[in-house]
C-alpha cells in the first residue's frame, strides 16, 4: 500500500496518554499503522460497507496540533468502545471497535454505526 503525506509523530508516548485517559488499550497493529503513516492519505482509497461504497480520506493524526486529530474526533466519538483512526471527506470516521477489533464506520451527523466485517489489516489490504 502507497501512502501520501505523512506527518511524524510529535510525542512518542501519545498512545499511552490516550489508553490512560481513556481507559483503554489500543492494539499494536494500529499503533503501528499511525507510527507508520500518521495524518497520510491512501493511494487506494475505497471501501465497502454493506453495499455502500465509502472512502478513506487518511489517517487521523495523533498529533495535537495538526488539524484533522484523533482528539477532535474522540469528542464526536461518544462510545469508549470505538476508537476513531480515519476520516473521509465529508466530516464521518473510520474506528477501529476495540471489543471486535472489526473496523466500522461511523457517521458523525446520525451517530450511526456500520462495520466493514474486517479486522484492520483485511480492512487495509482490502482497499480499492
Amino acid at each position: 500500500m502507497v501512502w501520501k503525506y505523512k506527518i511524524d509523530l510529535e510525542d512518542k508516548t501519545i498512545f499511552s496518554k490516550i489508553e490512560q485517559s481513556r481507559e483503554i488499550e489500543i492494539p499494536e497493529d494500529l499503533k503501528q499503522l499511525v507510527i507508520d503513516e500518521n495524518a497520510a492519505t491512501p493511494e487506494k482509497y475505497c471501501f465497502m460497507v454493506g453495499n455502500n461504497e465509502r472512502v478513506f480520506g487518511s489517517v487521523l493524526s495523533f498529533n495535537k496540533s495538526d488539524d484533522d486529530t484523533v482528539f477532535k474526533a474522540l469528542d464526536v466519538v461518544q462510545d469508549k468502545n470505538l476508537l476513531p483512526f480515519g476520516i473521509d471527506p465529508f466530516g464521518n470516521y473510520i474506528c477501529l471497535n476495540l471489543k471486535s477489533e472489526e473496523v466500522v464506520f461511523f457517521d458523525h451527523e446520525t451517530d450511526r454505526i456500520e462495520s466493514t466485517g474486517k479486522k484492520l489489516k483485511q480492512f487495509i489490504e482490502s482497499l480499492y
